[in-house]
């Protein structure tokens, strides 16, 4: 039974995005876009924090999304044609593991989408931001945190101006030494979300 919902819910999205028009003149210098995606983080041991409390970290919650368009589209007949864009997050996190707390900042992004495909938008991102933890771990110090962060993603269009939008990053929070204790938590951090595109300013 799951396998058949899955199924028809994949079914109709291919049929709705079989219908959208195709994305490019939505990518442009000036085009905004709304965003708003359920987040998922799964920490790792990397780097310092192999085998420390940070590497359990678990967290769910909301990131919501505002971008601009900074450039129009460049190399239109190569399969790298795209644009750039800058994108400003909030993070509404909620820790559950190894112990409860919360996660809340905002992020600066720089997203380069990749135009030469008409169903679908590809994108890589880059970018930064602060946040304030609050996630009593023994190798984590609470408090002030910076976020270093790139990653992945995909546009999947649903309707002419709204796409379902989904994407990976390899998520970093660290203190740079302001706190006594700082491991650095890295995290797999998973969007799913909903994207609209009202046009230009």
């Amino acid at each position: 039974m799951r396998l058949l919902g899955l199924s028809l819910v994949i079914a109709l999205l291919a049929a709705a995005a079989a219908r959208a028009e195709e994305g490019g003149a939505r990518f442009e210098k000036g085009a905004e876009e709304w965003g708003l995606s359920v987040a998922q983080g799964l920490g790792h041991g990397l780097w310092g924090s192999s085998g420390e409390d940070a590497e359990d970290v678990r967290f769910t919650g909301l990131v919501p999304r505002y971008g601009i368009g900074l450039s129009d589209p460049v190399a239109p007949e190569s399969w790298y044609g795209g644009n750039l864009e800058l994108l400003i997050e909030g993070a509404l996190l909620v820790a559950y593991a190894p112990k409860g707390g919360f996660i809340g900042g905002a992020n600066a992004v720089l997203r380069y989408n990749l135009l030469s495909w008409r169903r679908v938008v590809p994108f890589v991102e880059l970018g930064a931001g602060v946040a304030w933890l609050e996630l009593d771990l023994r190798s984590q110090s609470d408090g002030l945190s910076f976020t270093p962060q790139g990653g992945l993603g995909v546009h999947w269009w649903l309707s002419p101006r709204a796409s379902l939008t989904a994407s990976w990053r390899l998520h970093h929070l660290s203190n740079a030494g302001i706190g006594d204790d700082n491991v650095g938590i890295n995290d797999s951090l998973i969007l799913v979300g909903f994207t609209v595109f009202p046009g230009s300013r």
